[in-house]
């Protein structure tokens, strides 16, 4: 079958490779309808992700139908469903509480040895450990959206749902798709105002379509702005969904208000940050930092979708096919794309 393999940094390629078979009772082959190139791609694509190998299968993101199954999977044959990026057994000490992200048998598609050593989802077919728990019908749904589900629309959902009441002002740092589905989960959930803070006006207009207050930092203090709207206190909660090396989120940090929760989404590349420990002491600032806990949260973002209180296809600039797929990360990596699906 064909694939999408990891080569080196700055190298992908698409490449014939094994068929994928069932391992275990709990396996299941999914034929894929439609995959996506992820923002934490970008990562693996630029080595910076230690444990990926050469030869490695990409890919997180992906819904599909079931062409074969363990028999401990309780899925029908040709049934769509959506993958969640974050493979979970169910049974663990970590699952049995809820921390699916922290699973002791599971791992991530396509990230290597660190987390699993999963081949990846940019594929005609993938092999899906633990399908019972990795995975959840969708039913009709569209594919752009059920895709969404699986990784970036319950990240956001996950790392807003918790911290919000309604009215509450919430302040999201980044705009690109996980920020902007980020500001839609806040607005759906009844937040008071939301505001956008991102350095490129391109993405500053789409969050000002969701209904979000844009602030650009180079143009105008976003402390200043979100204080003055809130009264002097700032934002409760705030979202960071940039990661990187950590400048994102020490912008979060000072934009929370007093007794306030940072909610950290963006994957960090950074092991250490210098925190503002008495700042964020003096102010009783809680900060929320983990995976997405996606087993967690998906069945409530997938019945949001099914009921139009949550679309987010517009996160898509580029529908391309499989064999394109270097283009595809040629076009992220030069953020010429926002986010990319791939069709086998």
């Amino acid at each position: 079958m064909k694939a999408v393999v990891y080569r080196g940094p700055f190298q992908v390629a698409v490449e014939e490779v094994p068929e994928p078979r069932l391992e275990a009772d709990t396996d299941a082959i999914l034929e894929v309808e439609l995959a996506a190139i992820c923002g934490s791609d970008l990562h693996i694509h630029h080595g910076k992700i230690a444990g990926v190998l050469p030869g490695t299968i990409l890919g997180h993101e992906f819904v599909g139908r079931i062409v074969e199954k363990g028999p401990l999977v309780p899925f029908a044959l040709g049934e769509r469903v959506v993958g969640s990026f974050q493979v979970a057994c169910g049974d663990c000490p970590a699952c049995r509480k809820g921390l699916f992200f922290a699973c002791l048998r599971g791992g991530v598609y396509g990230f290597g040895l660190a987390l699993g050593n999963l081949q990846g989802a940019q594929a005609e077919r993938v092999r899906v450990p633990f399908a019972r728990q990795s995975l959840f019908p969708i039913g009709d749904l569209p594919a752009e959206e059920a895709i969404l589900a699986g990784d970036i629309l319950t990240t956001a959902y996950g790392g807003v749902r918790p911290f919000l009441a309604p009215g509450m002002s919430v302040a999201v740092v980044g705009s690109g798709p996980v920020g902007l589905l980020a500001q839609m989960v806040a607005h759906a959930l009844g937040a008071g105002p939301v505001f956008a803070i991102d350095p490129e006006a391109s993405r500053l207009e789409k969050a000002r379509e969701l209904g979000s207050l844009p602030i650009n930092p180079q143009a105008e203090d976003p402390f200043g702005r979100v204080r003055q709207a809130t009264e002097g206190l700032g934002a409760d909660p705030v979202v960071e969904a940039v990661g990187g090396e950590g400048e994102a989120l020490k912008t979060a940090l000072k934009l929370a208000a007093p007794g306030g929760v940072v909610s950290s989404l963006g994957v960090p590349t950074a092991e250490q940050l210098d925190y503002p420990w008495l700042p964020a002491f003096s102010r009783g600032i809680t900060l929320r930092s983990a995976l997405a806990n996606i087993p967690r949260y998906i069945a409530e973002v997938l019945a949001l979708q099914r009921v139009g209180r949550l679309k987010g296809r517009f996160v898509f600039s580029h529908r391309l096919p499989l064999a394109e797929a270097a283009e595809g990360y040629r076009l992220f990596h030069e953020r010429k794309a926002t986010k990319v699906a791939l069709v086998p």
